[in-house]
């Protein structure tokens, strides 16, 4: 269903795990909110594992973090989000998982902070750790009371090998998806993304390929962004129409086959 007029009516923050999260998933909804005065971005992670590679010094790290937080705010710059809007929480890339209380915390006091009516975090069966991490704190805080804010999960890693049709989005109650066309704002999508240099290029020599190749942000440019909204009460599987058991073990088994497809491009690019 194509996003109404109505739909998300009032503040919204999207919470981005790592810096070009944001314009992956939501690059179209940032730059076609007319009144960017009630868009809000927080980072959550500090970006100083990617890229990165074994024996990563401390000071490579923080020189990591710092070119990717000054590409966050380009990329915002572009999809015409105010620099004050932004937020870095500077939790280490990578971590989130074993954040635990911490991470809840930070979460809960930005929704609060910042008054917002939606919350948008990844898609509960992303692949990322991180990713995941995220979207459970917040439904817990949800579940507690500490979040008012509606939840409003949107999608990153959307492609998957073992899903018959190719697209995990498939398998969900349709009803439950607002659509948001590729129109005039894909260029600034576009841009966004390219401000992000050491995830869109071989940032070191040492890089076999980029972290986002060509090929992926040709695909996610020219697709509608897909948001899933549910009631509170609709938890885990029983948003997914079918494949309610292959679909949890495809996204156990996913990361898997990333970890040996990646180390088989390093080698061929070694």
């Amino acid at each position: 269903m194509a996003i109404r007029e109505a739909d998300f009516d009032g503040a919204i923050l999207v919470i981005a795990p790592h810096m070009d999260d944001e314009s992956l998933g939501c690059g179209l909804l940032l730059a076609s909110r007319p009144d960017k005065k009630r868009v809000h971005v927080v980072f959550v992670t500090d970006g100083s594992h990617s890229p990165a590679r074994a024996g990563q010094s401390l000071e490579a790290a923080r020189n990591l973090a710092r070119v990717r937080q000054e590409e966050a705010l380009a990329a915002l710059e572009v999809l015409g989000v105010p620099a004050d809007n932004a937020e870095f929480l500077g939790f280490e890339d990578g971590t989130l998982d074993r954040s635990g209380s911490r991470l809840e915390a930070a979460i809960v006091d930005q929704v609060q902070q910042r008054g917002v009516a939606f919350v948008f975090v990844p898609f509960r069966y992303d692949r990322h750790p991180d990713h995941l991490a995220i979207n459970r704190a917040t439904w817990a805080a949800r579940r507690r009371g500490a979040i008012e804010a509606a939840v409003v999960e949107y999608f990153v890693y959307s492609q998957w090998r073992l899903l018959r049709s190719g697209d995990v989005r498939d398998y969900l109650f349709p009803g439950l998806l607002r659509r948001l066309e590729a129109g005039p704002a894909t260029p600034l999508k576009r841009r966004a993304l390219e401000c992000h240099r050491s995830q869109v290029t071989r940032y070191f020599d040492w890089q076999a390929r980029p972290i986002l190749t060509a090929e992926l942000l040709d695909r996610v440019c020219a697709e509608p962004e897909t948001f899933l909204v549910q009631d509170p009460a609709r938890e885990g599987q029983s948003v997914l129409a079918r494949g309610r058991t292959w679909v949890p073990i495809a996204h156990r088994a996913e990361p898997v086959l990333k970890r040996w497809k990646d180390r088989l491009a390093g080698w061929k690019g070694a």
